[in-house]
């Protein structure tokens, strides 16, 4: 049977503006839209390039009119002033008088007269050849100019000699005690003044003039209308015209005109230059006119063509479209007619090729049906046990939710979990349509693909028979196989192929899930024992600062008492405060040493690298370390080698801190007369740091229990001072610098400790000195002036009193609460403030913040006195303004030492502000 073709003769009849066609019209629109837009665009630059060029006409014509102006009234001033110089006019003679105004009317052509007139309004001279008998005392220009101090010029008036228009510009004459005894006054014709601006008047309709307050003094055309008549109250607050500085107003004639103004700097002139408003945009209006004829023409065309191709594109389309609606209409037998012409006829060859392929597609679609429901089933098992792993479902309820999830999915009809159990398996989850415990459907069929899945730890195992297919999946939880997923399917379904996989993947998701459960608990246990960590730590800071503050008071009375008995010199309470001092200083060094550890133990002692030089750093710690030697009878050596200075990238004070504590121990556990030996070698990788001693050594059983927390190896009672944690410490601070700590030590031999540490190349930064951290600056004067001590703690008010009052010229007051403190520091302004960080009222935080935000306080120099060691609260006291941060107990001589230093820098910087201040003022200004 031939196929139908449907021809375009049995179309129906065409709307009458079709689809395609109003789309086509509507993409000419959607090009002319933007055009239009620059179109107008342009004609809107082209109005204000008119409106600029305009202004910049009028402007220069009204520039042009100013000068002109200006020339002529500064030429008539210069007279003037000149003339009233003159001491023989000044006397009021008549032939002084016109001598002069004869000169000057014979050459200038812009004066009707000039003329001295004394205080009677008579003329005393004039340069008019009849200048008549006229008395001007009775005009008002004349009163006027005889009131004004200086040069006065009168609004535009006809003449009483010339008959002509004119301005009367006057100067009193005075005599020599200053008294007013005549007036000199300068007719100025305003003719010649007319005759400059006429140039001006171009083109016509322009106009060209100038106003004197509210009134005419001329006005081009027809000058002789205008002159001295009231400026019309439209001109004097015009509007404006667009975005330039062109004004619009209605003119003297009854038209809007536009004009730029230009004012003299004197006597209330202004210049203007007119022209109608019109003309501004005539030549602009002409070419917007023009474009927008052209664009319209060019749109319509535009229009008229996308119509006409719209009506031919669309009788091929309405070809195809039918073909294609008697195919939805249920005809196999359609085709599209292959002789439309162009693109239209290959569209239809290959429309027919795609109804020739549609019965091969049918089979591949119904097997792509069968895969999409597999594909289906899978998901949705798979989102299943996706949100009872994100729900953290434990082990027996995600097994649950897994059979659950395989049946109502009808990923299989009965599903259930395995585990072994001794040396079998036994179900501990099973789905409807799996039965409970073994006997009923675990049979050899299903007992075995469990068992070959648990053996080979995969793939999916998969048996067959009589219409019943079983597939297992083993279980994996940290590469342990816990147990298997049996899936049982009727009808022929099968679990091989691109399911098989799928099935791998959901194994691998719930073994993920298994793996989770055990993670969370590990978590969990972690969360606790770190919880642990923080409260022992919060314990501890809160222990050092109970610690510390009666500490404080035992050391700084006991130093006190002390030094009373080295004066008194009472050897016995000398020796008796001794061991009360040396026993406060070791349980500060263990409060230390704990708070160390306890830092460790949390990860908060953070290293801070710089470029230190290590030799000179080993110098240092030596130096520093000689009195104590001395009093235990050893030597210190320095074996540097060829290493005159090694820099290396690390941190300096923990690096000082380590060295500190194994030459301390070198020294404490050596014998009178014994040696320490420290020594530096470095190679390209690591650095060696050697300390050395012939001591007392350790034995084996003691080196073992060397570095346990609070084990002095048996030397408790050997009377040295000692914690048994300082080399713990030591041993996690080189670690934190990355190197590593070896012991190694004969009993009666001595010990010998080495550190290593990675030998990082610096990166340019300045190297102290080997003695850079000893150094002192000298006590170039003596530290004077009043401290503010805030400090609730009468007991260690006390203190800071009597130590601070062995300093000549320190005055001390104590304030108990951060409120009094802050008025005092505001009041009496001190050097220094040492503030105590817990008060009763309100935190040391809150107080250093306040002092900061003041202006009156600002300036004060604050250091915080505190028994809070821990680092978070150091940090946030500087970061708040503190200078320093000093822990109780306080050191007698670190205290005196710190505030005498202090007390000299700001002394010095207030009388460089005192000098700076007096230097500005000046040599009168306040002393």
């Amino acid at each position: 049977m031939r196929p139908a073709v449907t021809s375009p003769s049995s179309l129906a009849p065409p709307p009458r503006l079709g689809y395609l066609q109003s789309r086509l019209l509507w993409i000419v629109l959607a090009v002319a839209a933007p055009l239009t837009v620059l179109l107008a665009l342009s004609i809107l630059d082209a109005r204000r390039a008119a409106e600029h060029e305009a202004f910049t006409s009028l402007r220069q014509r009204a520039d042009q009119a100013a000068d002109r102006m200006f020339d002529m009234l500064e030429k008539t001033e210069h007279l003037l002033d000149f003339m009233a110089s003159r001491q023989r006019l000044r006397e009021m003679r008549r032939d002084a008088c016109e001598s002069m105004v004869a000169g000057v009317s014979g050459s200038n052509t812009f004066y009707t007269n000039i003329g001295l007139i004394d205080t009677g309004g008579v003329m005393v001279c004039s340069s008019a050849p009849s200048p008549g008998r006229t008395r001007f005392g009775d005009f008002a220009w004349f009163r006027a100019g005889f009131a004004a101090d200086g040069i006065w010029l009168s609004d535009p008036l006809r003449g009483p000699i010339s008959g002509r228009m004119v301005q009367y510009m006057t100067l009193a004459v005075r005599d020599a005690s200053g008294a007013k005894v005549g007036l000199l006054a300068a007719s100025i014709d305003l003719a010649p003044l007319n005759r400059a601006l006429e140039p001006l008047v171009s083109p016509p309709g322009a106009s060209v003039g100038i106003r004197k307050d509210a009134v005419f003094v001329t006005r081009l055309p027809q000058p002789e209308r205008w002159m001295g008549r009231p400026v019309p109250a439209t001109l004097l607050e015009p509007e404006r015209l667009g975005d330039t500085q062109v004004r619009v107003g209605i003119g003297v004639d009854g038209t809007r005109r536009a004009f730029a103004v230009a004012p003299l700097p004197k006597y209330g002139l202004e210049a203007a230059a007119g022209m109608p408003e019109h003309a501004v945009y005539e030549e602009a209006n002409a070419e917007a006119l023009r474009r927008a004829l052209a664009a319209a023409l060019t749109i319509a065309v535009a229009l008229i063509g996308a119509s006409l191709a719209a009506r031919r594109l669309a009788g091929s389309l309405r070809s195809i479209a039918d073909t294609a609606r008697r195919l939805h209409a249920g005809a196999t037998d359609v085709r599209a007619d292959a002789t439309l012409p162009g693109e239209f006829g290959e569209v239809a060859v290959e429309f027919n090729r795609l109804m020739d392929r549609n019965d091969e597609r049918a089979a591949q679609l119904v097997q792509s049906e069968q895969r999409a429901v597999r594909l289906r089933r899978f998901h949705e098992t798979l989102s299943a046990v996706g949100q009872a792993i994100a729900r953290q479902a434990a082990p027996a309820e995600l097994y649950e939710e897994v059979c659950r999830a395989c049946t109502q999915s009808g990923l299989a009809t009965a599903a259930w979990i395995s585990r072994p159990a001794q040396e079998d398996l036994r179900i501990v989850a099973q789905a409807p349509g799996a039965a409970a415990g073994l006997p009923v459907h675990w049979g050899q069929r299903e007992a075995g693909v469990t068992r070959a899945a648990v053996r080979r730890r995969g793939p999916v195992q998969e048996a067959c028979g009589e219409g019943v297919c079983v597939a297992a999946i083993p279980l994996l939880s940290a590469d342990d196989v816990t147990g298997a997923l049996t899936l049982r399917g009727d009808h022929g379904m099968r679990f091989d192929g691109e399911l098989a996989q799928l099935l791998a993947a959901l194994a691998r998701e719930i073994s993920f899930g298994l793996d989770l459960e055990k993670h969370r608990a590990e978590r969990v246990a972690l969360d606790a024992a770190k919880a642990e960590s923080r409260a022992k730590t919060t314990f501890l800071s809160h222990v050092s600062h109970e610690l510390r503050t009666p500490l404080n008071a035992v050391l700084g009375f006991s130093q006190l008492v002390r030094t009373k008995a080295e004066a008194r010199a009472d050897e016995e309470d000398r020796e008796h405060l001794g061991h009360v001092l040396a026993a406060g200083r070791q349980l500060k060094a263990l409060i230390d040493d704990l708070m160390d550890v306890s830092r460790i133990e949390v990860g908060e002692l953070a290293v801070s690298m710089a470029d230190v030089d290590v030799v000179g750093k080993l110098a240092g710690v030596l130096q520093l370390s000689r009195p104590v030697a001395e009093l235990h009878r050893v030597s210190l050596h320095l074996e540097a080698g060829d290493a005159s200075a090694l820099v290396v990238r690390t941190d300096p004070v923990r690096l000082r801190q380590v060295l500190m504590n194994l030459v301390s121990n070198a020294i404490k556990y050596n014998r009178p007369g014994g040696h320490v030996w420290a020594g530096v070698q470095a190679d390209a990788r690591q650095v060696h740091i050697r300390i050395r001693d012939d001591g007392v050594g350790m034995a084996p059983a003691q080196l073992d229990g060397l570095f346990q927390a609070f084990n002095r190896l048996g030397r408790e009672r050997s009377g040295i001072e000692g914690t048994g944690i300082g080399l713990v410490i030591t041993r996690r601070l080189v670690e934190l610098l990355g190197g590593r700590l070896a012991v190694e030590s004969r009993e009666g031999a001595g010990t010998t400790v080495a550190v290593t540490l990675p030998n990082e190349k610096p990166l340019g930064e300045a190297v102290p000195s080997v003695l850079g951290d000893l150094a002192a600056a000298p006590e170039a004067q003596p530290a004077e002036g009043l401290v503010l001590y805030i400090e609730d703690h009468p007991v260690n008010a006390v203190l800071v009193e009597q130590v601070l009052a062995q300093v000549p010229g320190v005055e001390v007051m104590v304030c108990a609460t951060g409120e009094e403190g802050l008025r005092f520091a505001a009041e009496c302004q001190p050097h220094l403030v040492l503030l105590d960080m817990q008060l009763p009222d309100i935190q040391g935080i809150e107080v250093l913040a306040r002092l900061r935000s003041s202006a009156r306080t600002a300036s004060i120099r604050v250091i915080a006195l505190s028994a809070s060691a821990m680092p978070q609260e150091v940090e946030a006291a500087l970061r708040a303004g503190a200078q320093a941060y000093w822990t109780k107990p306080i050191d007698f001589h670190q205290l005196r030492s710190g505030v005498a230093k202090v007390l000299r820098e700001e002394s010095a910087r207030r009388q460089r502000a005192a000098a700076s201040a007096q230097k500005k003022a000046g040599p009168e200004g306040p002393a």
